[in-house]
């Protein structure tokens, strides 16, 4: 049986990783306090999905890629999100607690914008991101238009940001050693 949610309680990081490990919904941990992680549309799916055939063809085996259901730690916050997409390297799961169901250090994270969580994702989350030394991307991809939002972290730490909206242009992703074709992010 799900156990029920509090809304008034504060969760221990433990509580909260059993709760998720168990339960049939997906939660996001602030400080304590658990955010139940909304559905997502079939086009939200579809280009997800899109997007994780990409990123998996491209990088080599160094990398690793996970869908929606792993969660991230921001660093220095007691915050766990899950991210659409997220790349990093073969994390080591002795150095970090839980390191099975949570990643550490990604290097790129993704979002597909919906009308719900959108904006959400374009501040407060991009802002949390901001925080992970590791990361080098933020990808924001509108399912209904082809566009898509890039920052990039430069060498002075500081995140610059790109659009793109052609379906033959390319993402390059330097640290990755790679590119991503914006038409196979938008493939039917």
């Amino acid at each position: 049986m799900q156990k029920v949610i509090e809304t008034d309680k504060v969760y221990s990081i433990d509580e909260y990783i059993q709760l998720d490990e168990t339960g049939t919904v997906r939660h996001e941990y602030y400080d304590g306090r658990l955010i139940a992680m909304p559905g997502e549309s079939l086009l939200h799916n579809k280009i997800c999905i899109n997007l994780l055939i990409s990123f998996k063809r491209a990088l080599q085996s160094v990398f690793e890629v996970y869908i929606e259901s792993v969660k991230v730690k921001i660093e220095g916050e007691e915050k766990y999100v899950y991210p659409d997409i997220t790349v990093t390297k073969n994390q080591s799961l002795k150095d970090h607690p839980h390191a099975d169901y949570i990643i550490y250090e990604p290097l790129l994270i993704a979002e597909v914008l919906s009308e719900s969580t959108g904006k959400h994702d374009l501040t407060d989350k991009f802002i949390l991101y901001q925080k992970i030394f590791t990361l080098h991307y933020y990808v924001a991809v509108e399912p209904e238009k082809q566009l898509v939002l890039f920052y990039e972290k430069n060498d002075e730490g500081e995140w610059m940001t790109k659009s793109y909206a052609e379906l033959d242009e390319e993402i390059e992703l330097k640290a990755l050693n790679v590119s991503i074709k914006l038409h196979n992010i938008y493939s039917s």
